[in-house]
């Protein structure tokens, strides 16, 4: 199994960290720019995206594969925003079809970040 380099875990952990800051400085009550999509979307693409990026500094091989990653990435917010629209509030409460299409472009806006930053900081052995 090979290791992860250091400088990849830290800027992941680095990138994990200020999105949960910006999702408890943004909160629901944030009123600056863009309050619709900050409010709406924002945290629907950044939590994808970094759970993406952080399932691929773990040791386990499988979750290094980009399709296992972002499948599971997707699938975790399609079925929490399926159960929304059943009425059962599992990280939120209210159904946005565009809310899929959110979790979709985090996972493939993470794989464009690990394919061109990432590699080029620290690549994989």
């Amino acid at each position: 199994m090979d290791e992860i380099p250091t400088a990849r875990k830290i800027i992941v952990v680095v990138i994990a960290l200020a999105v949960g800051l910006l999702h408890f400085l943004t909160g629901s009550n944030y009123s600056g720019p863009f309050p619709g999509f900050v409010n709406g979307y924002l945290i629907d693409i950044l939590l994808p995206f970094s759970m993406y990026l952080v399932l691929g500094v773990t040791r386990h091989a499988i979750m290094r594969g980009r399709i296992f990653r972002g499948v599971l990435v997707f699938g975790i917010g399609a079925i929490t925003e399926t159960l929304q629209f059943f009425g059962v509030p599992i990280f939120g409460q209210t159904f946005d079809v565009l809310d899929y299409f959110m979790f979709l472009s985090g996972v493939g806006l993470a794989i464009v970040i690990e394919e061109l930053a990432l590699a080029r900081v620290s690549p994989e052995k």
